[in-house]
């Protein structure tokens, strides 16, 4: 989506996105310190009492119905769930995912950074999370996670269009927690 640049890695694995959350913050740390703190980044690291709550309401279904457990973030955005989809080292990285996991019991299908870009499992769409790191003129650097949700056809938009609306608010709290997270483990990495 990228215009005026090079394309991002969002861009060549999420280049039509029906649904987009983007959120951004200023850190005084160095980009270098802020990336590798993005890379050992965990989901038991994200403290925030609103994630945790989210989680375990989202999981609330999948329990009820005992069919196992909801991936939690972790499984979904930075471990099982998710593929590494590629990196510009020190720059950007790109995570992904891919399935129908707007449903009460998700479906999540195995995705390479090659197949994720040839996805198009009918009723079903990919979810591509981008951690950026630029620095900035004056000093730190700017931190941007962004979230594309890409669908296979109009059954899966309109399906994702309603879990959109009702999950978009607790997506946001979820990226800033993410965003909380990677800037105290920045300032830990650099002992400030």
């Amino acid at each position: 989506m990228s215009t005026d640049r090079d394309p991002t890695l969002l861009d060549l694995f999420a280049p039509h996105p029906a649904f987009v959350l983007t959120e951004t913050s200023r850190l005084e740390a160095p980009a270098a310190v802020v990336y590798r703190a993005i890379g050992e980044l965990r989901a038991t690291d994200v403290r925030s009492p609103w994630v945790r709550a989210l989680v375990h309401a989202r999981g609330l279904p999948e329990a009820l119905r005992e069919h196992g457990r909801f991936p939690d973030l972790g499984e979904t955005m930075l471990g099982e769930r998710c593929a590494f989809l590629g990196e510009r080292p020190g720059q950007e990285m790109v995570l992904g995912a891919a399935g129908r996991f707007w449903t009460a019991v998700p479906e999540w299908y195995v995705v390479t950074a090659r197949s994720f870009r040839e996805f198009a499992h009918p009723h079903s769409g990919t979810i591509a999370v981008g951690f950026s790191v630029a620095p900035r003129e004056e000093t730190g650097c700017r931190l941007t996670i962004e979230t594309r949700i890409t669908v296979t056809d109009p059954a899966a938009r309109h399906a994702i269009a309603l879990y959109w609306h009702a999950i978009r608010p607790a997506a946001r709290l979820t990226t800033r927690a993410l965003l909380d997270t990677i800037a105290g483990r920045a300032v830990a990495l650099t002992g400030s």
